[in-house]
């Protein structure tokens, strides 16, 4: 599938050409080379949304993270790399009071302690977890979404295959389009 050839997977009008289109890559997928990527034959193509969940006690993670007001960092070196001049200056200072060193050059456990002791900015454990967003039939599909869709999900977004090997319907009415005894019916002009 091309960026200019019209395919379904992208939102085009249902044709013959877009039909054709979908059943080779939906034959690929699910019959052909592209199960040696995914294996298994009864394939659907789910895009997952990463979510992050914040304030889980750090005693039951070692995933840390620092938060202030509405922003996150996953680790010290995140944080350092989007201060501006004064923060810097502000967390060199706070490290060489304490512990003689530059900010940069401490052990991370003590960065996030100073961290953890700036004012407004809280460290806490986070996890992630895999969010259901929609299914496609072929992995082209679920790609046009990803790369229409993607800076609605900061936190990333992803394609996860699903064996759909007792989804009894859904894998007969897929062999049936792949054996063409379901297909597009070419309404006449009047």
């Amino acid at each position: 599938m091309t960026a200019e050839q019209p395919s379904l997977a992208q939102g085009d009008d249902l044709t013959a050409d877009t039909w054709g289109d979908f059943v080779y890559r939906l034959r690929h997928d699910c019959e052909g080379k592209g199960i040696e990527d995914h294996y298994t034959s009864d394939a659907i193509f789910v895009v997952q949304a990463k979510r992050l969940i914040f304030g889980i006690d750090l005693d039951y993670t070692d995933k840390k993270a620092v938060i202030c007001e509405e922003s996150h960092w996953l680790s010290p070196a995140e944080y350092w790399d989007d201060l501006d001049d004064d923060g810097k200056a502000e967390l060199l200072n706070k490290a060489e009071e304490e512990h003689e060193r530059p900010f940069l050059e401490l052990d991370e456990h003590w960065q996030w302690d100073i961290l953890g002791e700036l004012e407004e900015h809280s460290v806490v454990g986070w996890d992630e977890k895999w969010e259901y967003v929609n299914s496609h039939f072929t992995k082209d599909a679920a790609e046009a979404f990803i790369r229409h869709k993607q800076h609605d999900y900061r936190d990333g977004i992803r394609i996860y295959v699903e064996s759909q090997y007792h989804a009894w319907e859904f894998n007969t009415i897929k062999q049936a389009i792949l054996d063409g005894r379901i297909g597009l019916l070419e309404q006449s002009k009047q």
